[in-house]
């Protein structure tokens, strides 16, 4: 008699076991590798800046006037009291550049920034340093929105 002969493939039930193993697996790990790529303190305050810029425009649109946002080196204070103001996260720092200047520099003393009643404002650019990462806001006079360039 001779030696068994060894099998040369696996039977579909073993595969289909592998693959239940790995899905299981990816299925487990996933939402915690998901959370490491979350956003940075800065982005989160950049998303919030931009929520409070929608919402004072969005503000002028409807009742027809001008609203104004305060702008500081650590953060915006819009002036009305439906729309919260934001704080930059420990670290940070916030800068403006205006349409007619060339560098940016830290917001001067009681520095505004105003949408008009039919919601136009002047263009300006917030860049927000942080102590790893540097994120620039431009806004778009017509919208208000982020223009991502």
């Amino acid at each position: 008699m001779g030696l068994p002969r060894s099998r040369g493939a696996h039977t579909l039930l073993e595969i289909l076991l592998a693959l239940g193993v790995v899905a299981v697996l990816l299925g487990i790990t996933i939402p915690y590798v998901a959370d490491s790529f979350g956003k940075s303190p800065g982005e989160e305050a950049a998303d919030a800046m931009a929520q409070a810029v929608q919402g004072v425009r969005n503000s002028a649109l409807e009742k027809g006037e001008a609203r104004r946002i305060a702008v500081f080196e650590n953060g915006i204070q819009p002036e009305i009291d439906s729309v919260k103001p934001v704080r930059l996260p420990a670290g940070w720092k916030l800068e403006i550049r205006r349409m007619t200047e060339s560098k940016f520099r830290k917001p001067v003393k009681k520095e505004m920034w105003a949408f008009n009643g039919a919601g136009i404002c002047e263009p300006v650019t917030f860049q927000l340093r942080g102590p790893k990462e540097t994120i620039e806001l431009l806004f778009d006079p017509l919208t208000g929105l982020v223009i991502d360039e």
